[in-house]
């Protein structure tokens, strides 16, 4: 489509950023591909500083520093947080969920930590993170990027400013593409594993969507694949319920198992409101293994009765996408309450536990809630 309008208001692409991001250095546990695909390439952007990095495998971490120019590779984790006992610290945990708890319990007291989501594999292990934070005085917070991608923090803008009416009708994000699972050995005896490792990003980010409102209730399906049976379940679709307007329609579907190419597979995210809808594409779903640099793979357009005259347009995303652009805003709002302990994140443990609440009753409804059909 590509019919960028000079005519309308320029909607926001960049989260609130820290006023001296230089005062607060990042030490990275973790040298995984999530590191050199959203983690480094976004700090190199917003200039967030990077002191050092620790990885179980050695070798692994200095690969990573010698790339990106990270000036200590660390042995130990108490090493790492040795450096930081008397300096202004973010830990940056990019970890299976399995190994937070036990790294949470080895930073100092009155650390700051950025987690990767999960945020444990159930409501039980959020909740003994949040523990552990509380007892250590850690401030924490969920990296769930997707909140801080350029087309979603220009959705919400066009959303607060009124483009798609006085009120939503419909959230409903598509995903039907081929997941790699392989790529990730660690997830094969995960229990919930599209619950918990992918779809826990759509989950949240429909509760920022419809903030300040949670949903009431929800009715999940999650199952295995054929071709790959010896993963738990691998697709699952949710339907939620909010109490404050019952006509409110919010869906997700998820099916990672799409071997046929690109042609007709879809990973989008679809908004109606009373006035207006707005549908955005989540690109790297459909890039898996493909070297995107320079790609625009993203975007979002959006049709208004009154901004656009009823027409769909395209937004300018200038060049940003998700990866590695959305992962700017967690670490953003980590080192924003470094500066000031009021300015919380979107994302704090406290809220992301609202998250793995609702996982865990949508892994209840898949197991539990099914109605027999009665053909007699």
């Amino acid at each position: 489509m590509n019919r960028f309008l000079t005519s309308i208001p320029r909607l926001n692409l960049i989260p609130s950023l820290p006023k001296n991001p230089l005062d607060y250095p990042i030490i990275l546990v973790g040298a995984g591909a999530i590191v050199t695909l959203g983690h480094l390439p976004a700090y190199k952007i917003a200039g967030f500083p990077v002191k050092g990095i620790y990885d179980t495998d050695r070798q692994k971490a200095l690969a990573v520093a010698s790339k990106w120019n990270i000036p200590k590779v660390y042995n130990t984790i108490d090493e790492a947080c040795a450096t930081a006992n008397n300096e202004n610290v973010i830990f940056d945990l990019a970890v299976p969920s399995k190994q937070i708890e036990s790294i949470l319990k080895q930073l100092p007291i009155n650390s700051h930590a950025l987690i990767q989501k999960p945020m444990g594999e159930n409501l039980a292990q959020a909740q003994s993170i949040v523990n552990i934070c509380k007892q250590r005085q850690i401030s924490g917070s969920i990296n769930f990027q997707l909140r801080y991608a350029p087309y979603i923090v220009a959705l919400k803008d066009a959303i607060q400013r009124g483009w798609l009416g006085d009120r939503l009708t419909t959230i409903e994000i598509h995903v039907n593409v081929h997941m790699p699972w392989s790529s990730w050995p660690f997830l094969t005896t995960v229990p919930r594993l599209e619950l918990t490792y992918h779809s826990v990003h759509y989950v949240d980010l429909i509760r920022d969507l419809s903030k300040p409102y949670e949903p009431s209730t929800v009715n999940c399906r999650s199952s295995r694949h054929a071709a790959m049976p010896h993963l738990s379940p691998v697709r699952s679709s949710y339907s939620f319920e909010y109490k404050h307007d019952p006509m409110l329609y919010v869906n997700i579907y998820t099916n990672h198992h799409h071997r046929w190419g690109t042609k007709h597979a879809q990973s989008y995210l679809l908004v109606e409101g009373t006035r207006g809808a707005a549908k955005a594409q989540l690109g790297d779903n459909l890039a898996y293994g493909e070297n995107i640099e320079g790609k625009q793979t993203d975007y979002l357009q959006i049709c208004s009765d009154e901004i656009t005259d009823g027409k769909w347009i395209d937004i300018d995303l200038e060049a940003r996408s998700r990866f590695p652009h959305a992962f700017i805003g967690p670490m953003a709002a980590a080192i924003r309450r470094c500066e000031n302990k009021n300015d919380q994140p979107l994302t704090d443990i406290e809220d992301a536990l609202k998250t793995m609440a609702i996982l865990e009753a949508a892994w209840k409804s898949s197991t539990n809630n099914m109605t027999p059909i009665d053909y007699e």
